[in-house]
């Protein structure tokens, strides 16, 4: 048995539902974004498809015309539900939880039995009593980072009080534990909304911080899920890092240049001739698209995560290579506690980063732990990106870039 620390996406539980493949009728009901972006270029795809492609690449303004559009003309129908549910997952990221409760009203108004809505409206409702997210300054600006047990630590001040927190993007919203909310002087609300990781799920509360900076960016009512001081991963990090900076803080950031030289870059340009990899959201989840042996294939681009796993799907793109694995239980250790899972491992797998980057052993959990990996071909984790540094993460232009030419050796 491999037994591994490691702290994978938060998911809201029920974003898990798969709101888009449940209630986006047709040509929409897809997890690979990237062929419906295509397809939409092309003019290939209903107005919906449109709309949901424009929120999934983050073009707020096109996608929020577009699916207004579509819920003005087909009033409840099919097609208007799921663009409701398109503008809660575009707006939850973007921690905008106002806009979002007020598109949950909307398509409970149309489906009052939405079990997916009911569950997460209760949450909504606690955020939304706090204004919502926004950016009250924002220059370019250098942090001094670390890494400490495979996590991308940077410094950030909240409520007045210096901290160091994860940039994680393989979180749904960002976390703090009970004593460093309490550090921070934050008040607790209770919720009755759960969130789930890879191994289990938990009651949740919130918090509100009214400014956050990090770097030259200053936001104001950040969002925080509060956990418990005992769960991993924060009973494993030191006083003052018991913090996870999510997607709503990362995307008001816009870009983010994360160099070898202990330094994050915030407003970084990527280099000029810089590799680039297509982003899209799916939910509040990013995904990259990777070309592996010909394939493209869709992985959660999960900052956050310590290691690196394969899922399912890599396996059946890969039949052959899976003969090539060793069967192992793997144990994955997650906010809410462990849990077995049945994995193979391979020699290696190399991603086409930079330079190409190797990842030996290789882990393909074979069974379905979270929603993420039954049609993702895998978690793409910061062991495999530090490999590849520099990079720039630019979420205007939804592209991940690798500098072509780099000095020195890999950390």
């Amino acid at each position: 048995m491999v037994a591994r620390s490691l702290f994978l996406a938060i998911l809201l539980s029920a974003f898990v539902s798969t709101l888009f493949a449940q209630d986006i009728p047709g040509s929409c009901a897809t997890r690979d974004w990237f062929q419906l972006r295509a397809r939409a270029d092309h003019g290939e795809v209903s107005p919906l498809c449109e709309g949901a492609a424009d929120a999934a690449f983050e073009k707020p303004s096109a996608a929020t015309r577009e699916l207004q559009a579509v819920i003005r003309r087909e009033p409840h129908s099919a097609d208007s539900f799921g663009a409701h549910g398109a503008l809660i997952d575009m707006y939850s990221r973007e921690g905008r939880y106002r806009k979002a409760l007020e598109q949950v009203d909307l398509g409970l108004a149309e489906k009052p039995d939405a079990e997916d809505l009911k569950a997460i409206r209760p949450m909504f409702a606690d955020l939304a009593v706090d204004p919502d997210q926004t950016v009250a300054k924002r220059r370019p600006g250098v942090v001094h980072s670390e890494i400490i047990g495979g996590n991308l630590f940077a410094p950030v001040t909240v409520n007045g009080v210096s901290g160091t927190y994860v940039l994680d993007s393989g979180a749904n919203i960002s976390m703090l534990c009970e004593s460093e909310a309490k550090r921070l002087g934050l008040k607790l609300r209770e919720s009755t909304t759960t969130l789930s990781a890879f191994s289990g799920s938990w009651a949740v509360r919130v918090a509100v911080a009214p400014d956050l900076w990090i770097g030259g960016v200053h936001l104001k009512h950040v969002a925080f899920a509060v956990a418990p001081d005992t769960n991993p991963p924060f009973v494993d990090w030191p006083a003052g890092h018991k913090g996870i900076l999510g997607i709503p803080v990362l995307l008001a950031l816009q870009s983010l240049r994360v160099e070898k030289e202990d330094r994050v870059v915030i407003g970084g340009a990527p280099a000029s001739k810089a590799q680039t990899f297509s982003l899209a959201f799916n939910d509040a989840t990013p995904l990259v698209q990777v070309l592996l042996d010909g394939k493209a294939l869709s992985f959660v681009f999960d900052t956050g995560a310590a290691h690196t796993y394969l899922y399912k799907p890599f396996a059946d793109a890969f039949p052959e290579r899976m003969k090539e694995g060793k069967s192992e239980e793997e144990t994955l250790r997650g906010v809410s506690g462990g849990s077995n899972q049945e994995s193979l491992t391979l020699p290696s797998v190399t991603f086409p980063f930079a330079q190409g980057v190797e990842l030996a052993p290789a882990t393909v959990l074979m069974t379905t732990p979270a929603d993420a990996s039954r049609w993702a071909a895998g978690n793409l984790g910061f062991n495999v990106l530090v490999k590849a540094l520099p990079l720039t993460i630019d979420f205007p232009t939804m592209q991940l870039s690798f500098d072509r030419q780099r000095s020195g050796t890999a950390p």
